[in-house]
């Protein structure tokens, strides 16, 4: 017989700081701060935060979250998971003279951006300033990138792109801690919600 007292938790926090994680190192790979050497633990990192990711989604999907837990689901599968696949394989190309052609990455990351974008309302009424501040960034960030992949790869676009998942990272890790603290009923301050 099953055990319906069993009590499931939000796991968020794990995928806001997975997503930092994830956003950092792009941040200072694009800004150039490290190079392609960086690309191999760059990759491992990402298949560690997809357990992160799969964890936040799942818990969310258990709570009836639908945005939140298909968020998370998506970003296990992309942002943790794909990148990681892409990292290794930019890592050895070089040196096994691989031929790939990186544009195709542009269209997966214009799907990405645009998902980000709609769920940009909902972020805007429902979560803490934080959660919208870094989803705004992600959508800056992952739409710029989109256009460096699809071959519009300016200074300019590559440091938005940067400084937009910069914007992400810093304040995914600030929704983290709020949301661990606050299941230690600890408050922190993570900004009202903007759109009332």
């Amino acid at each position: 017989m099953a055990d319906t007292d069993i009590k499931i938790a939000d796991a968020g926090a794990a995928g806001w700081i997975a997503n930092s994680i994830v956003c950092l190192m792009a941040w200072a790979y694009l800004c150039g701060f490290v190079d392609s050497k960086a690309l191999l633990p760059m990759a491992l990192v990402s298949f560690g935060c997809t357990i992160s990711y799969l964890g936040a989604g799942i818990s969310l999907i258990k709570l009836g979250n639908v945005v939140g837990g298909v968020t998370w689901l998506y970003f296990a599968s992309f942002f943790g998971f794909a990148n990681g696949l892409t990292y290794a394989l930019n890592y050895f190309a070089p040196i096994y003279n691989w031929v790939i052609d990186p544009r195709i990455l542009g269209y997966e990351w214009a799907t990405l951006g645009v998902m980000l974008i709609f769920t940009t309302p909902v972020f805007l009424k429902y979560s803490p300033a934080a959660g919208t501040i870094a989803l705004i960034g992600a959508d800056i960030g992952v739409c710029a990138l989109a256009l460096v992949y699809l071959g519009y790869a300016s200074k300019f676009m590559v440091l938005t792109s940067a400084w937009g998942l910069f914007i992400t990272g810093i304040f995914g890790i600030i929704m983290a801690g709020g949301l661990i603290l606050e299941g230690a009923g600890i408050k922190f301050p993570m900004g009202r919600v903007l759109l009332k």
